[in-house]
């Protein structure tokens, strides 16, 4: 009789638990939005303060040379990855300088902003 509680119970939480991470899943992607990002050369923006119109072409050149680019929104920069937390550099390497809407879910880990992109 035991053994056929301690079951039923094991067999309870395990179904709970599954709830649990169906639950976490969808508050996952439902903290996905889309806003508003200048993308950026990190060398220019972190050592000179550069960005926007003005620092555009300087942008697009330094990052289509294979600068290291971020995504700037409201001061923080962020970097690209997808899913798998692999860069996503490839999608803005020609919007260099511009400002672009983006989907995506931010994600701070050990003072590093990330995007992962929807």
């Amino acid at each position: 009789m035991k053994k056929a509680l301690v079951a039923a119970l094991a067999v309870a939480g395990l179904a709970m638990a599954q709830v649990s991470f169906a639950d976490e899943a969808k508050a996952e992607k439902k903290s996905a939005k889309t806003s508003k990002y200048e993308v950026v050369d990190v060398a220019c923006f972190v050592g000179k303060g550069e960005k926007g119109e003005k620092h555009k072409e300087c942008a697009m050149k330094c990052i289509s040379g294979g600068g290291e680019l971020a995504l700037l929104s409201n001061g923080k920069l962020y970097i690209p990855v997808d899913k798998d937390f692999k860069s996503a550099r490839s999608q803005f390497v020609s919007k260099g300088g511009d400002v672009v809407d983006v989907a995506g879910k931010k994600i701070s880990k050990g003072g590093v902003n990330y995007l992962q992109i929807e």
